[in-house]
């Protein structure tokens, strides 16, 4: 799905990444940690589904 609206899906948070979906927003991992401290922002599927929609 992210793929066809043009999107890159990675296994890992680097420097160009600009979201990090979750799937359960209030369980805080190290990769959600590393994503916020670069600025990237983290999205449930809901958020998603919005950005799709644009």
């Amino acid at each position: 799905m992210i793929q066809s609206h043009g999107g890159k899906v990675t296994g890992s948070v680097s420097g160009v990444t600009d979201y990090l979906l979750k799937g359960e927003l209030d369980h805080v991992t190290g990769k959600c940690k590393k994503a916020v401290e670069k600025g990237t922002a983290v999205i449930g599927y809901e958020d998603l589904m919005l950005l799709l929609q644009k």
